[in-house]
């Protein structure tokens, strides 16, 4: 595994509304990540019948979603204004995407995107 830091201007290569792919050092390395909401709630409720006409109602809910948009921004914004961002990525670790349209990209394994 060999950890890369690096500071570049992304390239935004694919973007189907699920799937976000970008590069960076003139295309030298690819990486990509879903970026479509995950949500989770379960919620657990009770209702007691005080009267014919009144209930009291108690509810508890948990709610977690998973949204990486605070990275899709990041690269979206160094992409159309030319500023570097920070890349941390294993070079040695990759998988290949296939878009819906038969297009290939070699990802690296993302770790962090700052900027």
């Amino acid at each position: 595994m060999t950890v890369q830091n690096q500071s570049a201007v992304p390239t935004v290569e694919w973007d189907d509304g699920v799937v976000f792919v970008f590069s960076w050092n003139n295309r030298q390395f690819f990486a990509g990540f879903v970026h479509l909401q995950i949500a989770l709630a379960n919620a657990v409720g009770t209702t007691t019948q005080i009267t014919a006409i009144l209930q009291q109602l108690a509810q508890t809910q948990l709610q977690s979603s998973s949204d990486p948009q605070s990275w899709l921004d990041t690269v979206k914004n160094g992409s159309r204004n030319g500023n570097k961002v920070a890349i941390v990525f294993d070079d040695a670790l990759s998988a290949v995407y296939s878009t819906q349209t038969g297009q290939n990209f070699t990802l690296q394994q993302l770790f962090s995107i700052a900027g």
